[in-house]
């Protein structure tokens, strides 16, 4: 299979990136094109991947086009590179917010669409990514599983069956990484409080979040049953977290996530 990327930052880089080093592809199989060519050459210098000219140059020598530009002009994009989605090459869109419908005004009705929305950590092999695919029939079983173990070299990836549900996964793993960095910033402000040096409370933060979803992860183990294990009778950890229901902590989380789902979720407009 023959990949292009067009827009190559830090989604569409990662992504690029991955799909080449961690072997879901050959480098001679993946095609770039950005506007800033300086950012398609820098991945180039890292793993034989092809620059191109334009979008459409990028689309012809691929059967699969990632499309990572911002929102506002992925209609341009989708534009230029018609005629080969009209040839049976499959879009897929990493733009939040964009839908299959607004693709499909421009492409036509039988476009074969990927609608994905990954998260921040994918940059370093930790994403989670929901897929949603259109007009993909039982025959395309086998591509979609292509697509799919590319995309898997960012992280894990989570097929959905409504497009209603991309958008719904936003509050829970697109946009969560800016919650976990707040909480982080806050238990190294108190370790800094405490006597620690700013490095060492940042890595004691970060390395107790990493290692108990990491432990999550592996264990298969409920988070009640992990907080109840740590929380012994009368002990330190059920003081704090009694201190914590009491402030409100599972509430400002409820209501900061339903504030993304609110900005996240359309009324109409899903294929």
């Amino acid at each position: 299979m023959k990949i292009s990327f067009i827009g190559c930052g830090a989604m569409g880089g990662a992504l690029a990136e991955a799909a080449v080093t961690r072997g879901a592809v050959g480098g001679k199989d993946v095609f770039l094109y950005d506007s800033d060519l300086k950012k398609a050459r820098d991945i180039v210098e890292k793993t034989g991947t092809v620059v191109c000219k334009s979008e459409l140059e990028a689309a012809e020598k691929s059967d699969v086009v990632f499309i990572c530009v911002k929102p506002q002009v992925t209609a341009v994009v989708a534009e230029r590179i018609k005629p080969e989605i009209a040839r049976g090459k499959v879009l897929v869109s990493i733009a939040a917010g964009v839908t299959v419908r607004s693709y499909l005004d421009v492409l036509g009705e039988n476009a074969k669409i990927v609608r994905m929305i990954p998260n921040l950590p994918a940059r370093a092999g930790l994403g989670i990514t929901g897929a949603y695919f259109y007009n993909f029939e039982e025959n395309d079983n086998e591509l979609k599983d292509e697509i799919t173990a590319v995309v898997s070299k960012t992280g894990k990836v989570v097929s959905v069956k409504s497009e209603k549900m991309i958008d719904e996964m936003i509050a829970v793993t697109s946009s969560s990484p800016a919650y976990f960095c707040m909480m982080i910033e806050t238990m190294a402000d108190f370790g800094v409080k405490a006597g620690f040096t700013r490095a060492d409370a940042l890595v004691m933060a970060e390395q107790a979040m990493f290692g108990t979803a990491g432990y999550l992860l592996e264990s298969g183990a409920h988070p009640a049953a992990l907080k109840d294990e740590v929380c012994s009778p009368g002990g330190t950890t059920i003081a704090a977290v009694t201190a914590l229901d009491e402030s409100g902590f599972r509430k400002s989380i409820l209501e900061g996530m339903e504030a993304c789902r609110k900005k996240a979720v359309k009324t109409e407009g899903y294929s």
